[in-house]
């Protein structure tokens, strides 16, 4: 199959590289080019960043598939989605063949991911209101603190309109495949210096989809049974500027969902299983450019979830999670230096029937970030942190430092890398688990070193080659383990080494007026494995992390021409495991999703009508083992703007 990838890459240079071919300098773009990304707490251009970023545009995301996170976030090459079925199953994401625990996701800036498990349900945020998503692609807790191992992803929500006195509206209705219907209504307005938008959204389905399922004999076309949902979301973008220098921005989202949990598949009718999700999430930012050299920002947080499992009439489990944030930063700049500099704390509390008591915890952090570019085309990045949790009663150090470098002033080629170390605090199940947590356990710790380039140049068309090595050794990881009293629990005794490498190649051209291709394919290679033995001639010790592909494949076409737009995303994933020991490979699954939209007028009003399509092929697969994905589907939505 690796085969077969490195041809696809192939053909799609040469393809795109003959046919789109313009000698005329003035149309030449790269991707990458002037972009910015602020999740290092600087507003850095992408190119002069120590490691590799990626910037997924409004463009982008509303060119994808989908209308919740985890589909604009499977066409990023260094991202892979964990997903336990059709929207809006549990998914969550790995970056660099870590668990979701050890990936930070943030919303502008404040940290969603649950002291309750160190995770988050992607599917529970839509899109609705996001500006851009910015990924870091290795770790950070030398400025966020704990999560920051593999990674960071950092959701940037849209600014509300600026047009004076003028109320905005978008109305759109879909419908597809499943009885799925969505309706989605958004109203934005600005009156003086206030400027706010509102957004609703309701998305029901019966969750119904066909699959194979393989009873050791045959396969049998079946179709999901117990999966129906209701979704509903409501959210609130508003800005205020006070003057030139200042400004205040809240946001507010609430989500709620009901959804049927079929659970996994065995062959026999599945369990009447129901999950509630309520998530509310509020931030409040205060911006005050003090001078010219000298910025303060606030960041309020209040955020309210529950989430409540039933299994009639066995299980009725509950966990409601309160926390409540405050991170002033202040951000300093000279002609050669930027500095960074804040305080964050947290205070979490969760009530619950499977934890022990009512745990709080109070987690402090301070941290300094520099950026500097003393010499011509070399760039230096330190940053430094430490972290205290109130009920671990212990403490984190973490530093960072990285390089970038531009040999070449008449060639445009950026070097980069950066050292540093990372950790992930117990969470309140590693801890508090009825009968089975282990208040004594210690942060997880990781090494982490990357080192790579980009580079822009022209071969027939302008091309933006990026490739980057990335090595993460990671120990005391937290590993629950069965004991003398056969009650499992868990314990900071396992290891991993990851040595990972990309490679990706981005192409945007424009051919003519009115027409645009873009073309982005990223080959990863994930080398994760267990290093240490939990017990003496332990089989799963040098073994590749379950559900990690080995090797995978994207690549992502958006072709504009006049009033229409194409876009494809294929995926695919190569050979994994569903157990520690390696003994169940997984089949590897090819993946092509697509949608085609026009843009047209009726009465004066602007509309689009978009036509997406999932499984283009049809494929039978799992993401993860026992867990059905839906076979060819369609979903079409018309929207109107007035």
């Amino acid at each position: 199959m690796s085969i077969n990838v490195f041809l696809i890459v192939l053909i799609s240079i040469l393809f795109y590289g003959n046919s789109l071919c313009q000698k005329d300098d003035s149309v030449k773009t790269y991707q990458l080019q002037n972009v910015f990304v602020t999740a290092t707490k600087f507003s850095t251009n992408i190119k002069n960043l120590p490691n590799k970023a990626e910037i997924i545009t409004t463009e982008q995301i509303k060119n994808s598939n989908g209308n919740r996170l985890p589909e604009i976030l499977n066409v990023s090459p260094t991202v892979f989605i964990k997903s336990y079925g059709a929207t809006p199953s549990l998914k969550t994401l790995s970056l660099n063949g870590l668990g979701a625990e050890h990936t930070l996701i943030l919303i502008d800036g404040v940290k969603l991911n649950s002291i309750q498990n160190g995770q988050i349900d992607l599917s529970l945020i839509p899109l609705e209101n996001i500006e851009r998503i910015e990924i870091v692609n290795n770790g950070l807790s030398s400025i966020y603190g704990s999560e920051a191992v593999g990674g960071i992803v950092n959701i940037i929500t849209s600014i509300p309109t600026q047009h004076d006195n003028n109320l905005n509206a978008r109305a759109s209705f879909g419908y597809g495949s499943f009885n799925t219907s969505r309706y989605q209504l958004h109203l934005d307005a600005k009156l003086k210096n206030l400027s706010s938008a509102i957004s609703f959204s309701k998305e029901k389905s019966d969750g119904n989809f066909d699959y194979y399922f393989h009873n050791g004999q045959i396969s049998q076309l079946k179709k999901r049974e117990n999966a129906a949902y209701s979704i509903n979301d409501i959210g609130i973008n508003s800005q205020f500027i006070i003057n030139k220098k200042s400004r205040f921005k809240f946001l507010s989202s609430y989500s709620y969902q009901d959804k049927e949990v079929p659970g996994i598949e065995t062959g026999t009718p599945p369990s009447l299983s129901n999950q509630r999700d309520k998530n509310w999430n509020n931030i409040l930012t205060y911006e005050n450019i003090l001078n010219s050299k000298l910025t303060l920002k606030t960041n309020f947080n209040y955020q309210n979830n529950l989430m409540n499992y039933s299994v009639k009439p066995l299980i009725n489990s509950f966990y409601k999670i309160n926390v409540l944030s405050f991170s002033p930063e202040f951000q300093f700049k000279l002609s050669n230096l930027e500095l960074s500099t804040g305080y964050n704390f947290l205070f979490g509390n969760l009530k619950s029937n499977q934890i022990e008591g009512n745990p709080k915890r109070n987690q402090h952090g301070l941290f300094i970030s520099l950026g500097n570019n003393f010499i011509d085309g070399v760039k230096i990045y330190s940053s430094f942190r430490g972290d205290f949790f109130s009920d671990l009663k212990k403490s984190a150090i973490t530093s960072r430092i990285g390089l970038n470098i531009k040999p070449f002033e008449e060639f445009d080629l950026n070097l980069k890398a950066n050292l540093g170390n990372n950790f992930r605090a117990p969470t309140f199940n590693d801890l508090y688990w009825k009968d089975a947590g282990n208040p004594n356990l210690k942060p997880e710790r990781s090494l982490n070193f990357e080192t790579g380039f980009v580079s822009s140049f022209d071969f027939l068309i302008p091309i933006q080659v990026e490739f980057f090595y990335n090595y993460i050794n990671f120990r005391d990881k937290i590993m629950w383990m069965p004991q003398r009293n056969f009650i499992w629990r868990p314990i900071n005794v396992a290891s991993s080494l990851s040595n990972n490498f990309l490679f990706n190649i981005s192409v945007k051209h424009k051919i003519q007026e009115g027409t645009t291709v873009k073309v982005n394919c990223g080959l990863n290679f994930i080398n994760s494995k267990k290093t240490n033995e939990s017990f003496e001639g332990d089989p799963s010790k040098h073994k590749y992390l379950p559900y990690i592909p080995i090797q995978s494949f994207k690549l992502s076409t958006f072709i504009e021409f006049k009033q229409f737009n194409l876009n494809l995303f294929f995926t695919h994933n190569g050979k994994r495991f569903s157990d520690f020991e390696n003994t169940k490979p997984m089949n590897p699954s090819n993946i092509l999703d697509g949608n085609v939209s026009y843009q047209f007028s009726i009465l004066s009003f602007n509309s689009l009508i978009k036509f997406e399509v999932y499984n283009i092929t049809n494929t039978n697969y799992q993401i993860i083992s026992g867990y059905p994905m839906p076979l060819r589907n369609y979903f079409i939505t018309i929207t109107i703007i007035n």
